[in-house]
């Protein structure tokens, strides 16, 4: 088992914690503009649509996951070499309103299983450990990492018809709460959405 340290993040994630401000400065930057040219209302609906989309997007895929593992159980078995085992630490810095100079650091965990498996003569490579990509308490992911250590030959489900398609939990049970979890993202999103939007129409 092993936890990623920040050293070893990818180049993506560190240029990300270096440059977040610039994208702040132009988020700040694109939001007078839109005020001053349409106006505080239309550049509130803007955001309300935008948050409407975004919640109705989290939805159908929370639904189409969901789906997917309920379909997993009648995948057929596959054997699978675990190539890769590690709790990925995912450290997200975002720009705090309260005061332009600081931020706001949140830490997430996942467990990383990068699997191999081989389908009519030809190998694919899988790093689902259930069909949706949610955070994990640490305590958890380490021990999913600690289920399924580098170089261990497992079990896993792939799809009949997309081979490259693969899960190594199949099913719903004891992950209900993980495959709920983007399902009331949606929601909410989508009830903040229509509500500003229906709002600003009212009486922008």
């Amino acid at each position: 088992m092993e936890s990623i340290p920040a050293g070893r993040e990818s180049s993506a994630q560190r240029v990300w914690e270096k440059t977040w401000w610039i994208f702040a400065i132009l988020f700040l930057a694109l939001n007078v503009w839109g005020w001053n040219e349409f106006g505080v209302y239309a550049l509130l609906r803007f955001w309300a649509g935008f948050f409407a989309l975004l919640g109705a997007a989290t939805i159908l895929y929370a639904r189409r996951s969901r789906r997917l593992a309920e379909e997993s159980l009648n995948w057929p078995p596959v054997e699978a070499k675990v190539l890769r085992s590690q709790v990925v630490k995912d450290v997200q810095t975002s720009f705090n309103d309260e005061s332009f100079g600081s931020s706001r650091t949140m830490v997430y965990y996942y467990p990383e299983i990068e699997y191999e498996y081989e389908v009519e003569g030809r190998k694919y490579h899988s790093n689902r450990l259930i069909a949706v990509r949610v955070n994990f308490p640490e305590s958890a992911a380490a021990s999913w990492v600690a289920q399924y250590p580098a170089g261990a030959v497992v079990t896993a489900r792939r799809h009949p018809e997309k081979p490259e398609l693969a899960i190594l939990q199949p099913g719903i049970q004891g992950f209900e709460g993980r495959y709920r979890i983007p399902f009331l993202v949606g929601v909410v999103f989508l009830a903040v959405g229509i509500t500003g939007w229906l709002l600003l129409s009212r009486f922008g």
